[in-house]
């Protein structure tokens, strides 16, 4: 019986820590979320709510790949030349 209560203990540390680990991409995502359809979207508009990107990458035909990243989220989202958005090249949420 005395094994009981540190298993029960460590599950619930364990679930915090994991819900808090977490936050910060689940934070990035509502932003995302909140700004509606990206497709058409300036840079300037997106950046103004989420932030700068964690990466930005040319794509050689003149678009640019950029990329928010936070633990638990990921977007990854193409623009053209004009830094108008293209639409969600990738998007991974745990």
């Amino acid at each position: 019986m005395g094994f009981i209560l540190p298993i029960i203990g460590g599950l619930v540390l364990y679930g915090f820590i994991s819900f808090c680990v977490k936050l910060p991409g689940k934070g990035l995502n509502a932003q995302f979320v909140e700004l509606g359809n990206l497709k058409g979207k300036s840079f300037k508009e997106i950046t103004d709510k989420v932030g700068m990107p964690s990466s930005i990458s040319s794509m050689g035909d003149g678009t640019t790949l950029k990329q928010w990243m936070a633990t638990g989220y990921h977007i990854a989202l193409e623009f053209d030349e004009n830094d108008i958005c293209l639409g969600i090249s990738s998007e991974t949420s745990v």
